[in-house]
């Protein structure tokens, strides 16, 4: 009944067909105040209309990378794909195993959108072939890629350099719109080369301010925060919320 309603709803607004939603939570699996309130505020926007899956931006567990299950059950009931942040290195055999992933990079489709999941700890030349080739490879209309560590950030680790010099022809050459990170806990938008990177990393981790504003950047939050979002075919809706399930922000990306 509640896709049917989202149907009905998107050709309301004109939206061409069913948009996917997927919720994306980043640096959350920290014991602070605000996580469980995330949680809460995942569980309630699923409720009204359900994600079809669950995508994180890494550090899933504090300090280690252990799995803490009660911090699971309290997401919503939906499949969870990991990115794997510095935090989760120590454990990432066991993280493998939990999400039911061969490896800590890959890609996976949800109809009109295509996450590709970059290993930021350790991004090799082999991983580094394999995301372009399965961006080559791609049909999809709306493709993405998601890390644990930011190409761009005026947070306190500020964008990691090599990286970005490594990823970002790719993403101009295939034209990917749309990057998503961690590893700030707070939340940022920033605008480079074509490309909107959104920094959301605090979904459960203690908050910390900026540092150096970058030129790139458009909105800087430190605030608790998560992102749905929601794809169609001619259409990428982004938007962040907080605890309250306020927004925070939104961007909408077109064909």
């Amino acid at each position: 009944m509640r896709r049917l309603l989202a149907l009905f709803l998107g050709l309301a607004l004109g939206l061409p067909g069913l948009a996917q939603r997927l919720a994306v939570l980043g640096d959350w699996g920290a014991e602070t105040p605000h996580r469980p309130l995330v949680a809460q505020a995942l569980q309630q926007q699923h409720q009204v209309q359900p994600f079809e899956a669950l995508l994180t931006l890494g550090d899933n567990f504090y300090p280690r990378g252990q799995p803490v299950r009660r911090y699971l059950e309290e997401l919503p009931p939906v499949r969870i794909y990991p990115a794997f942040g510095n935090h989760d290195v120590p454990a990432l055999t066991k993280q493998l195993e939990l999400f039911r992933v061969e490896g800590p990079y890959y890609a996976f489709r949800l109809e009109n959108l295509e996450v590709f999941v970059v290993y930021s700890e350790h991004f090799s030349q082999a991983q580094r072939r394999w995301l372009e080739a399965a961006l080559k490879a791609s049909q999809a209309p709306w493709k993405i890629v998601a890390l644990h560590r930011p190409l761009y950030s005026s947070g306190f680790h500020g964008g990691a350099r090599s990286l970005r010099q490594s990823i970002e022809p790719l993403l101009i050459q295939y034209r990917v719109p749309l990057v998503l990170a961690g590893h700030e806990h707070s939340y940022e938008r920033l605008e480079a080369r074509g490309v909107v990177h959104i920094v959301a990393g605090g979904g459960g981790a203690w908050l910390r301010d900026f540092r150096v504003v970058q030129p790139q950047s458009k909105v800087r939050l430190k605030s608790p925060n998560y992102l749905i979002l929601e794809a169609s075919i001619e259409r990428l809706l982004i938007t962040a919320y907080n605890e309250r399930n306020e927004v925070i922000d939104r961007v909408e990306l077109k064909k």
